[in-house]
């Protein structure tokens, strides 16, 4: 099913911006929305396998509450949107996109001014593929959230995102993901592995961070034709390696 809806209205302020739930809750599953373009208001939970194509249109603003879009479901898509303004709590997480589910894929997406960009948690299989991921500038580094931060999650695909001005991109406890072909800069980890296993890092580059890749607790590692350059501060380094083998 194809859900294509032309005429909705934009309004000038933020708090009157139109709820993409209302939208979402009436796509059937395997269906597709497209809205038409606008600036609409988040958050929106998807619980239910659909596709989401803002086709570079459109913009999901969630008011400086909570996370923009959380994916609790199995086999959504979400792509060619501008997903901005989450919350600001540390603690829940705030995100650009959430996603809590297998075989979902989030890719051509504009991340920005939102605490954390994509945050996957005991999640498997999914694809993270050409965003381009930025934190809340105004913040300080180390209160800025991750660009990427995966947790107890396995089988994920995290590549060709494009990422700059977050804290870190983090892998605690999760193995048997691959991390390709990504651009970071102006981060603090530009990678930051802890207690994760068989992770494969292939052709990124990391430029402008106070650290490349650091691998802490971390075995089977195997780190490929990355670019590292430019460690920023004088405790910059490259690659670390701390009980690691």
């Amino acid at each position: 099913m194809l859900l294509l809806l032309t005429g909705f209205p934009l309004h000038a302020s933020a708090s009157q911006y139109p709820p993409l739930q209302e939208l979402v809750d009436a796509v059937e599953e395997g269906g597709t929305l497209i809205p038409p373009p606008g600036i609409y208001a988040g958050p929106v939970v998807i619980d239910k396998p659909i596709t989401i194509d803002g086709s570079h249109k459109v913009t999901i603003d969630a008011g400086g509450k909570g996370t923009v879009v959380l994916l609790d479901t199995d086999g959504a898509t979400l792509k060619n949107l501008h997903l901005t303004n989450s919350g600001e709590s540390h603690n829940d997480l705030d995100s650009g996109v959430q996603v809590r589910g297998k075989f979902n894929v989030v890719k051509d997406n504009l991340i920005d001014n939102s605490l954390f960009g994509v945050d996957l948690q005991q999640s498997e299989h999914n694809i993270v593929r050409r965003n381009t991921i930025s934190s809340k500038t105004s913040f300080g580094l180390g209160q800025r959230g991750d660009s990427v931060r995966l947790w107890y999650s396995f089988h994920n695909k995290i590549t060709d995102n494009i990422i700059t001005d977050s804290r870190d991109m983090v892998v605690w406890y999760s193995a048997d993901n691959t991390i390709s072909r990504n651009t970071a800069s102006g981060s603090r980890y530009s990678l930051h592995f802890m207690y994760s296993r068989y992770n494969k890092v292939e052709d990124n580059r990391y430029f402008n961070n106070a650290v490349g890749i650091f691998l802490m607790y971390s075995d089977g590692i195997e780190l490929r034709n990355n670019y590292i350059a430019h460690a920023a501060g004088a405790t910059g380094i490259g690659i670390g390696f701390k009980e690691t083998s």
